[in-house]
């Protein structure tokens, strides 16, 4: 048993966790143009994923980066207002992909989730044994959903094929970041080897 998979462990004891498929990050008529296709993609195959997660008894959490500046640090105000991604009530601030039936929708203020009190809250209740992260930016927020489940002891995956970045970035810091989560937290390929091993159990039960 390895803390960085999750074999063995129950779909009804795992949590998706979809970091901010967010319109900002994946429409291409975002405040950002022509940098997200891979994003857009991966959007779609990751809410697959969660819709069969679900099937199989899993828990889905979807985050949304809200940009509420009454909640954040003067220090935080000071970049983020200059950036203005994702303001409340913004069309960017919303969800990209319909989210699946049952699942439940968290807000976070910046890049990492471990802060959301909404979050925390909702990991207390569910209280799972591992998760499976999902979602961007490879250099942010999937980082710091990755580092959040590791240091709080929790079993976790980061399927390569359920996580992205914006386009740009995909010769240089994406192409570090996923060999980073490859060789230090034996991120998988696919996430169709989980859904396989899920399905097996299920016949078999």
């Amino acid at each position: 048993m390895e803390q960085t998979d999750i074999k063995g462990v129950s779909p009804e004891h795992v949590v998706v966790l979809m970091v901010d498929f967010q319109n900002a990050f994946c429409h291409r008529g975002s405040h950002s143009v022509n940098d997200k296709v891979n994003n857009e993609l991966t959007a779609r195959r990751a809410n697959a994923f969660a819709l069969r997660a679900s099937e199989f008894g899993a828990s889905i959490v979807y985050s949304r980066q809200i940009m509420d500046l009454k909640r954040l640090t003067e220090r935080q105000r000071h970049w983020d207002e200059k950036d203005g991604l994702c303001r409340r009530g913004s069309r960017d601030a919303e969800l990209y992909v319909e989210a699946v039936p049952g699942s439940t929708i968290v807000t976070k203020n910046r890049f990492d989730i471990w802060q959301s009190r909404e979050f925390l809250e909702y990991v207390e209740e569910k209280n799972p044994e591992g998760f499976v992260v999902c979602g961007f930016e490879l250099c942010c927020c999937v980082l710091f959903a990755v580092f959040g489940a590791d240091e709080r002891g929790y079993r976790y995956t980061i399927p390569q094929d359920l996580v992205s970045g914006i386009d740009t970035g995909d010769a240089t810091y994406n192409r570090a970041v996923r060999d980073y989560l490859r060789y230090f937290h034996n991120a998988p390929d696919s996430s169709e080897t989980l859904l396989a091993e899920w399905a097996a159990a299920n016949q078999s039960s």
